[in-house]
């Protein structure tokens, strides 16, 4: 109890006879812009420090600090010098910087050392990297070349955005033209950037040029959700169209003419010695 009173009664005279220089500018306040930077592009943070001690001070050094992070300064260094802030009043300064393509979606937390005199101290300001995600779907192959066909489509899923993609499913709606021969939905789960996923549906087709739509639904790294409908057209033919773009084997009418050839040849065989048989 007794150490304790003498402690307090010590900050109460420090206080007294050795004021506080410290903390006397301090961040009032900082905007990034834009609010949410993607992975490559530039951003300018606008900082004010505010004076709030009860004297001026001068050559205050504000000093961002990169260190580990997807940071650059451009077209001036990560440090800002102020000549002098008055008593109860304040300054801006502004960096520009640019968020490194390699950066991934996350909010950042970069310390900003300001010091001036014999004080230092360290605060925090945060910039958000966002990067839109986007999936580009494709019909890849189909196997179905003319009406009541059954085979497989294949759509194929790219990632070519700048965030990661999760959680991702695939439907293939149902519709008149077609039958399901496998389930309409699957689940594809993550893709990475630049990476693709396919997938397979079996189907029967009952006319031609049938309309195919894919729904697919996924998360960003922000778990942010995407829903998106692709329509495809299925190059179905009719039979006749199949065999005149020959993709598939025209019925040749020689073998049965030849089976009918052969048939009569036989019979009439038959009946000769049948006949020779009955003359004997």
């Amino acid at each position: 109890m007794i150490a304790t009173t003498k402690i307090f009664i010590f900050m109460i005279l420090a206080a007294f006879f050795f004021p506080l220089a410290s903390a006397q500018v301090a961040i009032d306040s900082f905007i990034v812009s834009p609010e949410k930077v993607i992975p490559g592009n530039e951003a300018v943070i606008e900082m004010t420090l505010e004076n709030v001690g009860s004297d001026g001070v001068k050559d205050v050094l504000a000093v961002l600090d990169f260190q580990g992070l997807p940071f650059v300064p451009i077209e001036s260094s990560n440090e800002k010098v102020i000549r002098r802030i008055y008593s109860r009043d304040d300054e801006i300064i502004f960096f520009r910087i640019k968020v490194l393509p390699t950066a991934e979606p996350a909010v950042y937390t970069i310390p900003v050392a300001i010091s001036y005199d014999d004080v230092s101290k360290i605060s925090l300001i945060s910039i958000e990297v966002a990067a839109p995600a986007h999936l580009a779907v494709l019909l890849q192959k189909s196997e179905i070349v003319k009406v009541n066909d059954q085979g497989k489509v294949t759509i194929k899923m790219v990632n070519d955005g700048l965030a990661m993609i999760k959680n991702l499913k695939i439907q293939l709606r149902e519709s008149p033209a077609y039958r399901m021969t496998s389930p309409s939905t699957l689940y594809v789960g993550e893709v990475d950037i630049g990476d693709f996923e396919t997938e397979e549906f079996n189907l029967m087709v009952m006319m031609e040029d049938p309309l195919v739509v894919v729904d697919v639904e996924y998360r960003d790294s922000a778990n942010t959700l995407y829903t998106e409908s692709k329509l495809f057209k299925l190059p179905v033919y009719s039979k006749e169209e199949a065999e005149q773009l020959g993709l598939v084997e025209k019925n040749s009418l020689l073998l049965p003419v030849i089976g009918i050839i052969i048939l009569l040849g036989t019979v009439l065989i038959y009946r000769r010695r049948k006949r020779k048989n009955h003359a004997l």
